[in-house]
C-alpha cells in the first residue's frame, strides 16, 4: 500500500458560530488523485483552504509528509511542497505568462527550473503561444492552465485544486481532466481537487463524499455505484 502523504485528523473550522467542516479526517495517498465531492456549501473549499494553511481551523491535526503542519504559514507549506490552486486569483494579472512561470520557479532548484517551465508548456501549449500575454487578458480557461503551470513551475508535492471544472465548457473539462492525470502519471505527484463534475469519476483513484460540513464515505472509484454519487453529490453531468 502506498504511504499517507497528507493525513488531516478530526480537522474542525468555523466561521464564526458556523462550523463549516466538522472534525474531518481525510487522507491523501502518493501518486493518487483523490477527489472530494459535495453540492454547493458542502465545506470542500474551506477543507482545501485549512489545508493549506489560508484559513485556520479551529482544532484538528494535518500531517503533511511526516510534518505536523496545522501551525504552518501558508508559504512554510507551499516551500516543503503543499499548494493550493482556488478557483481564481492563484496567478499574477498584470505580469506575462512566462514571467508567471519564472517567479514561480523560483521556490525550485535552480537545475530544474527551466525544465519544469518547458513541462509546464508541453502540457499545455496555449501556454507558450501566449507567453507573452498579459495572464489577465487570458481566457478564464487559459487562466486555470496557467494556475496549473505553476503549481507544476512551483514543483509542487501535492496539489491541492478547488473546483476546477467551474465556467469550462464540456470538452476542455474532459481534456484538463486528462491533463490532470497525464501530470500526476508524469511525475508521480499527488493531486486532491474538489469537483461538482461527474467527470471526475474519469481520473479520481478515490472518492471523499462531503455534505454539510462532514465526510459521508471514503471509498475507491471502483466500489461506488456511478448514479448514486451523481445524484447525491455531483450537480454537473456535462
Amino acid at each position: 500500500m502506498s504511504e499517507q502523504v497528507l493525513k488531516v485528523t478530526d480537522l474542525t473550522t468555523c466561521y464564526g458560530s458556523i462550523s463549516a467542516i466538522k472534525s474531518i479526517s481525510f487522507y491523501a495517498l502518493d501518486r493518487e488523485i483523490v477527489g472530494i465531492v459535495g453540492p454547493n456549501g458542502a465545506g470542500k473549499t474551506t477543507l482545501l483552504e485549512s489545508i493549506a494553511g489560508s484559513v485556520q481551523p479551529l482544532e484538528g491535526i494535518i500531517e503533511f509528509l511526516g510534518h505536523r503542519i496545522e501551525h504552518w504559514s501558508v508559504l512554510k507549506r507551499r516551500q516543503l511542497g503543499l499548494m493550493l490552486i482556488p478557483q481564481e486569483a492563484n496567478i499574477f494579472p498584470m505580469m506575462s505568462v512566462k514571467k508567471n512561470l519564472e517567479v514561480s520557479v523560483i521556490l525550485s532548484d535552480r537545475d530544474k527550473r527551466e525544465e519544469l517551465i518547458s513541462y509546464a508548456y508541453e502540457l499545455f501549449p496555449i501556454l507558450y503561444e501566449r507567453r507573452k500575454q498579459i495572464a489577465s487578458t487570458l481566457s478564464g480557461g487559459q487562466q486555470r492552465m496557467l494556475a496549473v503551470g505553476i503549481g507544476i513551475a512551483s514543483n509542487a508535492r501535492v496539489m491541492l485544486i478547488d473546483e476546477p471544472s467551474i465556467g469550462l465548457a464540456p470538452k476542455l473539462v474532459t481534456k484538463f481532466f486528462e491533463t490532470l492525470k497525464k501530470i500526476r502519471d508524469d511525475t508521480k505527484k499527488t493531486i486532491v481537487l474538489s469537483e461538482q463534475n461527474i467527470k471526475v469519476l474519469n481520473i479520481a483513484d478515490r472518492l471523499f463524499g462531503l455534505e454539510a460540513g462532514e465526510i459521508r464515505f471514503d471509498e475507491r472509484k471502483e466500489n461506488l455505484s456511478r448514479d448514486a454519487v451523481k445524484d447525491l453529490y455531483l450537480g454537473s453531468i456535462s
